[in-house]
Parts: structure tokens; sequence; C-alpha cells
């Protein structure tokens, strides 16, 4: 005999229930033998004790639904199932457990079928459809299956089997619960949209969705939940198309189109979705199916989710441009975009979000057309957010992150933007000229004139530590502003077309925009830029920088003269004069680290003074060429700078320059310095100021040669 004192656990489960079997039977062989095979099979401490349930262990017991050959109860089963308690170890029953009784008619005739009907259920208990045990009506002799009570019946058969065949199929713990919701679970219905045949409505589920709370280990509803309800009009005459129509949803709570479950308006007898409550409805039905196609076809959380957005989400609209039978204007959206939020395991939304609104005037008699202009955007590259309305014109709109007014360059943002592949590359935006704060002119060349500004905004960068696009706010950026560029479009274009797209890049071209005064067009870049106010340096010092491929390379720079402090001579050859000098800002280096650039401030360097050479650029920039581009080089050529007063131009080197006077032999130790391309390479051979010596003596002599021994100050 197995003690009834003694605690059931792991190790004695199986001797208790075998020792058990003589206390109980249901009175039928097959049934008595099925329950016993299912009880020894059990080797986990999550599966279910399957067991024989008298039916006087049930009370409050209340009809909840019929269908055909089966009605479905609510009871409260007195001892409650058997289950596993972790934390004491041992089995314990859950009492007063509140219960589902499906009755199945007649099934006393056929108990073969009713054996099948419970081998379809699973044995674990974190399954959602769990069979606790097998009952008996004494009156009517009807079998009843005995489940957890997240089980309401529809009244049609089909449904019924097509739901419980949905949530027999559940095997992860984000997999949906598809249910049968009771019409009067909803409460604070409101009609949002109506086309053809669906009719749309918000409303709230009391209960709320089952979902998996793993800290309980149990399923939990997610109560007064806010859901859309998708009224199908004379549904009720097609189960088949109700059926095929849910099958199109997705089954993971994480998709953006969620399907909870299937209802039914008892007045009209219409059969409903009820969804998550992200549908709008555009009334136009090419258009809404479109958007349902490209929402059930999300399967990455970084995918755009694509709106029918309501005209009266949108404030503070003002027009920005205009382009043939396009209009552009900026708006505030009040809810604003989806995203997928991965801290919390579920989508939200970034509201009050800026957009662009793109006005397609007369497009409402071509709707082909506007949804094939939809297809060019990518699914992934967050700037094309959804279509709306306006309800007075009948206009429709896409909504955009931002645009220009001008065809050809919204055109290449969007190419550009369409190209992304990489989280690295520049998003390429148009940004309007009321983003930008403190504009300071900081130089002129010819037809262009460069500003350092303020961008509110700030550029769109990746972080992967959140696994969304940010912008970088107060950004610190060059405007490089090209004078009467509004009449060649397709040279502003081609000149876009010359940075690199990678957001990492020496040069970067964040976007376009224009001065609304002048209607002079914008490059937006990294604060980066000075200009010399001369064409071709400013060309040979741009030219070097758009080939930096490498972070190692040295990026050549013009650097205002006012930028020197603590000049002093060190040496004058013919037509050159060195100087040592403190330079302020310092050169650009690469911070791995920080994955941006730097500068090393307050950095010694050399001042070559080439004298006159403001009249021969040419000599100049072949001098500047002469330098190699790596960082390991011993010779690094920092940038450009000039003499205010004098008009020299100045070549801005390490502090590695020493001077004999003698043209000759400082050409030759620059030529084998300039041919030093690697740290590993041989001896770095210098002039060497004879104060650099102490302790000279004399160790030998022979003919023309004496040999001396000394202590080099600073060293090779």
């Amino acid at each position: 005999m197995f003690s009834q004192n003694i605690p059931l656990t792991s190790d004695n489960i199986l001797k208790y229930l075998e020792t058990n079997f003589t206390n109980w039977t249901s009175g039928n062989e097959k049934i008595d033998n099925f329950i016993q095979e299912r009880q020894l099979k059990i080797n986990n401490y999550d599966d279910i004790v399957l067991e024989w349930i008298p039916y006087n262990q049930f009370n409050e017991i209340r009809e909840e639904g019929k269908n055909g050959t089966i009605t479905v109860y609510s009871a409260i089963w007195k001892d409650g199932p058997l289950r596993y308690e972790y934390q004491e170890g041992e089995y314990k029953r859950n009492s007063s457990k509140k219960v589902a009784l499906k009755c199945l008619y007649n099934s006393q005739e056929s108990i073969n079928s009713l054996i099948n009907e419970a081998r379809n259920y699973p044995t674990n208990h974190q399954a959602i459809q769990t069979l606790y045990g097998i009952s008996q009506n004494p009156d009517t002799g009807d079998y009843i299956i005995v489940q957890n009570n997240y089980i309401w019946t529809s009244g049609n058969e089909k449904i019924d089997d097509y739901i419980q065949e949905r949530q027999l199929r559940i095997n992860d713990h984000n997999d949906i619960v598809l249910e049968w919701i009771p019409y009067n679970q909803f409460n604070e219905i409101e009609k949002t949209g109506k086309n053809g045949l669906t009719t749309v409505y918000s409303a709230i589920w009391k209960d709320g969705p089952l979902y998996y709370k793993y800290q309980e280990g149990e399923y939990k509803r997610n109560s007064n939940k806010k859901v859309a309800l998708k009224y199908l009009h004379n549904s009720q005459e097609s189960i088949n198309s109700l059926i095929n129509e849910a099958r199109n949803y997705p089954t993971n709570h994480q998709a953006i189109q969620t399907l909870y479950g299937i209802s039914q308006n008892p007045d009209t007898g219409d059969y409903i979705i009820v969804q998550n409550n992200y549908i709008w409805i555009s009334g136009n039905e090419k258009i809404d199916d479109y958007i349902q196609e490209r929402q059930l076809r999300i399967n990455d959380h970084n995918d755009i989710v694509l709106e029918w957005i309501p005209y009266n989400q949108f404030n503070k609209i003002e027009k920005t441009g205009k382009n043939g039978l396009i209009t552009v204007y900026s708006a505030i959206w009040k809810d604003g975009p989806l995203y997928y939020k991965y801290q919390e395991g579920e989508y939200k939304r970034n509201s009050n979000k800026k957009v662009a609104l793109k006005y397609l005037h007369n497009l409402q008699e071509s709707i082909d057309f506007l949804i094939n202009e939809t297809k060019k955007y990518p699914t992934k590259h967050k700037a094309f957010y959804g279509i709306s309305q306006n309800p007075d014109t009948g206009d429709y709109i896409l909504v955009f992150i931002w645009t220009s007014g001008n065809e050809k360059i919204d055109n290449f943002i969007q190419e550009r933007q369409l190209s992304l592949n990489d989280h690295n590359d520049i998003v390429l935006e148009w940004i309007p000229y009321n983003r930008f704060n403190e504009i300071k002119k900081i130089g002129k060349n010819g037809l262009i004139t460069v500003y350092s500004a303020i961008w509110n905004d700030g550029p769109l960068c990746y972080k992967y530590q959140e696994d969304e696009y940010k912008r970088d706010s107060n950004k610190i950026v060059t405007l490089k502003c090209l004078y009467n560029s509004q009449e060649s479009t397709n040279f502003l274009i081609n000149e876009a077309k010359k940075y690199p797209t990678k957001y990492k890049a020496f040069q970067a071209l964040y976007g376009i925009s224009q001065d609304p005064d002048t209607g002079d067009y914008i490059f937006i870049q990294n604060n980066y830029i000075w200009t010399s106010g001369n064409e071709k340096i400013d060309d040979f010092i741009y030219k070097r920088q758009l080939t930096i491929n490498n972070y190692n390379d040295i990026v050549l720079e013009w650097i205002p003269y006012n930028q020197f402090n603590e000049i002093k001579e060190t040496g004058k050859n013919g037509l050159i004069t060195v100087y040592s000098a403190i330079w302020k800002d310092g050169p650009l280096y690469y911070k791995n680290q920080e994955g941006e650039y730097k500068r090393n401030s307050n950095k010694k360097v050399a001042l070559k003074y080439l004298h006159n050479s403001q009249e021969s650029i040419d000599f100049l920039i072949n001098e500047a060429k002469k330098y190699p581009v790596k960082h390991e080089a011993f010779q690094l050529l920092y940038g450009i700078s000039q003499n205010p007063d004098t008009e020299n131009y100045i070549l801005v080197q390490n502090n590695y320059i020493w001077i004999s006077e003698n043209e000759n032999i400082d050409d030759f130790i620059q030529k084998r310095q300039l041919n030093i391309n690697k740290y590993e390479d041989s001896i770095v051979l210098e002039w060497i100021p004879y104060n650099q010596f102490n302790e000279i003596k004399k160790i030998g002599k022979n003919g023309l040669i004496t040999v001396y021994s000394a202590i080099w100050k600073d060293g090779p």
C-alpha cells in the first residue's frame, strides 16, 4: 500500500499512480487502460497527470455554448488537477480549479472515438489546450473531456474545429492563442472605417488575449486590451471563406498583424476577425488589400509597417514645395509610425513624428499607379510610412520622412535610400533649411561659400544596442552653398554622387538643403571642411579627402593660419623656411573605440614656408603630391595653410623636419624620408643640428676624416 501521508515526488509519483489503479475505475476497460497507459508514460515534471474524474467533483456547472453533438460547460473542480510544485519538490492539487467540461453526446456508443479525441491533446502542462481528465454524466451516460478553461464554442462545427486545430498546433509560448470570443466581451465599440463588405471598429476586449507569463509558468490574460474588430458582412454564408481569411494571419505574437480570434455579432450574424489595434481602412478595396498584403509579408522586426493613415492624424501642415502634379507639405503625425521595441517585445509608436506629405494630385482615378509608386520603396529602411488621403480634394498622399519638391533631387535621394544595404551606409536626406541654427560663414571660393551650423535634428545613425535608427541631434555640420545651383540640378546631383556612402567615411554627405531666400542648393557635410579661397587648392584637398578608403589614411586639410601658436624659425634654405608651431585643433585621426574621427589637439608640427608659392599653385600642389597618404609613413603632410601677411603657402608636416641650408643636402634627405612608407622600413635619415651633440670626444683620425664620439640629445 502507498501511504497517503507520504509526499508525492518525482521519485514516487509512478508508484502512487500504479498503486492507486485499484481505487478508481471509469467502468469501461478501454478508458481505464488508456488513462493508466498515459499515467505510466509520465517522465517529466511538466507532464499532465491524466485522471478519471468522478462527476461529483464538479460544482457551479454552467452551459457556455453548444455545437452539434458537443456542449461546453464551465465548472469548478473541487480537488483540482495534480501539478508538480518546484519550490516544494512535490506534486500538489490545484484545488477549486475552474475548468471547461466538453460534453460529447452519445459518446458512450463509440469509446474508440472518445479515446482518439483524447489522444489529440498534448501531454505538457504548458500547452494551451490541456486535457486534465475524462468524466461521465451519470444521468445521461455522456462522456466529458475535462480541459483548462480557455474554451468557448461558436456554435459552428467548422469554426470550432479550425480553432481547436490551431490551438493543438501551438508548440511555442510565443504562438498566438486563437480563440472564439463571445461578442459580449467587447466594450466601447466605435466604427473607424468601411470598405465594401468590410467594416472596421475599435473596441475594448474585457478579458483580453492570452499570453504566456514565463515568471509564473502559465498563461495569463492581458485584460482590457484595445483591439480592432473587422466585420465581414454576410460571412455567415461562406464559412470556408472566413476560415481562409483567418489562415492568412501569422501565428506568432510578435507579428504586426495579430489575429486574436473570431467572434460574431448576435444581431446581424456577421462574423468578426479580432485583431491587434493597428488597422485602419481607406475605403478603397485595392489599397486596403495591398496594405494588408504588405503587412502580412512582414517577417522581420526591421521591416517597415506600411499603414493607411487617417488625414486627421496630421497637425501643423505647411507647404514646403511643388513640382508638377506633386505638392509637398511638412506635418506632425500625432500617433507616429510603428517600430518594434525589443526590450518590451512588442510594437510601439514614435508619436508626434515630423513627416513629409507628398500629395499626388488627381491620382484618385488611377489606384494602380499609386500602388506601383509605393512598391518602389524598400521594406527595410524607415523612410516611407504609409498612404493617406485629403478628404476635401480626394488627393492621395504618400507619407515620407522628407522631400525637396524637385523631382530630380527627390529621385536621386530616393535612389540612394533604396540602395541602402548596410547599417553603416549614410542615410542621405532632404533637410529643410529651418533645421539649421548658428549659421556662420567660414570661407569662400568662387561660386562656393562654406558655413558652419548646428543641425537641430542631426543625421540618422544606426544604434546597434537599440537595433534602430536614431538621430545624432544638435550636430555641428558644414553647409557648402553652391551659388546658382538651382539652374543646373544635374550638376548638383553629379557633385553629390562623388561622396562615399559609408557613415564613417571622412567626407560624409548627410543631405541636401536649399536657402529659401536665394534658391541656392546646399550640401550638408560633416564638420571637417575649410576653404582656402583658391579653387585649385580646394579641388586638390577635396579629391584627396574623397580618395580616403582606410582609417589609417592621412586626412589632408586646409588649415587656417590662426590655428598656429608658438611659431619659431628652425631653419632656412633658399626659398624655404621651416618653423615649429603648436596646431591648436590638431590633425584628425580615427578612434576605433568610438567609431569616429577625433582631433589630436595642441599637436607640435613643422611649418614649411614656400616663399612666393602664391605665384605657382601647380608647384605647390605637386610638392604636396610627393607626400604619402598613410599614417605609417615617416613624413606626414597634415595640410596646407597660408600666411595672411606674406601670402606664402605653407606645408604643415609632422615635427621631424630640420633644414641644412644646403638645397642639395635637403633635397637628398627629403627624398630618402619620402621613400619611407612603413614603420619597419630602414633608418630615418635626418639633418641633425650640431647643438644636438654633447660630450664630444675625438677617438681617431684618417687623412681627411676625423672620428668623434658624442651624445645625441634627441636621439634617432
